[in-house]
């Protein structure tokens, strides 16, 4: 083979090569932006400065499958002996039967009509976006949302003490951690099963604001509020340890699961707690069942 052709083969392999490389590298469609990992400067201090909790209450949200979670967990929370009501947004799918119940069990509710949330990542995760209305509860002090597929297994009154920085909240990470004093926060994402905030017409308004204009990384409330508060370095988030937001799979990735430091258990995935469980968690089956 002569040089000229030599180099025409060379430089053909390169262009084919350099084709490949950006076809492999291109976004597709459909596809959202692997989850990084943040490295703060924060710590999981949140519980270390406490004020008055003023008027508070907790939140969550019900809609037809979730009816049971809701009242297990208003259950969990009456034999922990909080002293804060529990308010639920019942969204569309609740039934006039499943809200009575609601209120004859004690709990405070408030219908959120699907029409009204807005979720530009993902449909499916539309319904999560109700979190976003505890910042209207103005009528609060302060609030905690917690999810309705969580039970108390300790009074966590404490979390309704935290001291929040301007149009901040105080939440934990979404990982298993019990950290040592001067750790810092590392994380993929916060963690919004559990989270505590201070309502405020203007923070609504400047969380609204930034839909579709940050991403979300799961499609869903709490990919979004990862993006909205990183874009200040997490410095409006206090944060609390697993403690209050203990994951279930921590029974299985956690070298450290402690049941007895757990306070708040959240059963993530399905089947649902209500529903039999998942296969392989028994044990804190047996917990749920047993509130």
């Amino acid at each position: 083979m002569d040089f000229p052709a030599t180099t025409l083969v060379v430089l053909s392999v390169l262009a084919i090569g350099a084709l490949a490389y950006f076809i492999a590298r291109r976004p597709r469609a459909g596809k959202v932006n692997p989850r990084r990992w943040y490295e703060t400067q924060c710590r999981f201090d949140a519980l270390e400065v406490l004020e008055p909790s003023g008027k508070a209450a907790w939140v969550t949200s019900c809609n037809r499958e979730y009816f049971e979670g809701v009242l297990k967990l208003h259950r969990s929370m009456r034999q922990v002996k909080t002293e804060f009501p529990l308010v639920c947004f019942c969204t569309d799918s609740t039934t006039a039967e499943q809200e009575r119940a609601l209120i004859d069990a004690g709990i405070l509710t408030r219908r959120v009509a699907l029409a009204s949330l807005k979720n530009p990542y993902k449909h499916k995760w539309l319904e999560a976006f109700v979190k976003l209305e505890c910042w209207k509860l103005t009528d609060y002090d302060k609030v905690c949302w917690i999810d309705s597929d969580a039970i108390q297994l300790q009074n966590s009154d404490e979390l309704m003490s935290v001291s929040l920085k301007p149009h901040g909240i105080a939440c934990a990470v979404d990982h298993e951690v019990f950290p040592e004093p001067s750790e810092r926060v590392r994380l993929r994402m916060i963690q919004t099963g559990v989270f505590v905030l201070r309502p405020s017409l203007d923070t609504y308004e400047m969380i609204r604001g930034r839909l579709g204009k940050v991403e979300s990384v799961d499609g869903s409330d709490q990919g979004f509020l990862t993006s909205y508060y990183a874009l200040s370095s997490f410095d409006d988030v206090r944060f609390f340890s697993s403690a209050y937001n203990y994951m279930k799979r921590g029974l299985k990735r956690h070298p450290e699961f402690d049941l007895s430091r757990i306070k708040i258990l959240h059963y993530v995935g399905h089947p649902k707690p209500w529903d039999g469980g998942e296969p392989g968690y028994e044990r804190l089956q047996r917990i749920w069942d047993g509130v």
